[in-house]
């Protein structure tokens, strides 16, 4: 072996060894903290977690006491869930229609519900209640909706937003054409997004010319046409 060659050999074992111990240094692997120290650990929050939900599960399984009611207007989609029959999703979507479009003036009226039919709201009955609710015919309905315009009775309103609301006695129609966001609003499931959509609707129509029109607007479907005819009129 030649001189120039041991010195090659040297040159590359420096270079190696020099290699190494700064991959030593620099890469050298950080101290590894407490797996525990004074945090609670992956399997205590795991733990927490599960016991939450065992515990909202409960709840919503737990079953009415003999003589207990609910009131749709009221409870949340947790308690509705005990109701026999209503799962976690119909639950939902009651609390959902309520927020929507105003509401129930009355247990039948849990029916435009999607998922919810006559049969069910029947079966559901002795179960639930709603303050305040009309009966079941037109003429409750409509002495329901009187109390809910006139001013100041039945909501508490202050002077001020009882003035926009119009006095009607019992047993008088709502004007489809005339009638104020907050009159629409009297109308047993119309809440302040349907009202609304009502009102935008007759501006760009110009009008309703006949009460069948109202089914134009969206959200306002067979079952809760039905429900509004007989409260009002198109003049």
């Amino acid at each position: 072996m030649t001189d120039r060659e041991r010195k090659s050999m040297l040159r590359a074992a420096l270079i190696l060894g020099g290699a190494a111990v700064i991959r030593f240094v620099v890469i050298a692997p950080a101290p590894a903290e407490p797996v525990l120290g004074d945090r609670p650990s992956i399997a205590d929050s795991l733990l927490a977690a599960g016991d939450s939900v065992a515990e909202e599960q409960e709840r919503r399984s737990r079953p009415l006491a003999e003589g207990e009611t609910l009131d749709p207007n009221v409870a949340g989609a947790e308690e509705l869930d005990r109701l026999p029959g209503v799962g976690a999703s119909k639950a939902l979507r009651i609390v959902r229609e309520r927020e929507e479009n105003g509401p129930f003036a009355s247990v039948e009226d849990l029916a435009r519900v999607s998922g919810l039919g006559p049969k069910s709201v029947e079966r559901l009955k002795p179960y639930l209640r709603v303050a305040g609710g009309g009966g079941g015919g037109s003429a409750g309905r409509r002495g329901a909706v009187a109390a809910r315009v006139r001013p100041g009775v039945g909501e508490g309103r202050k002077a001020g937003e009882g003035r926009k609301a119009a006095a009607m006695a019992p047993g008088a129609l709502v004007d489809l054409n005339r009638a104020t966001a907050e009159e629409l609003q009297a109308l047993p499931g119309i809440g302040p997004v349907m009202a609304e959509r009502i009102v935008a609707f007759r501006k760009e129509r110009g009008g309703f010319r006949e009460l069948e029109e109202l089914m134009e607007v969206k959200g306002v479907g067979d079952r809760t046409f039905a429900r509004l005819k007989p409260l009002m009129k198109v003049r």
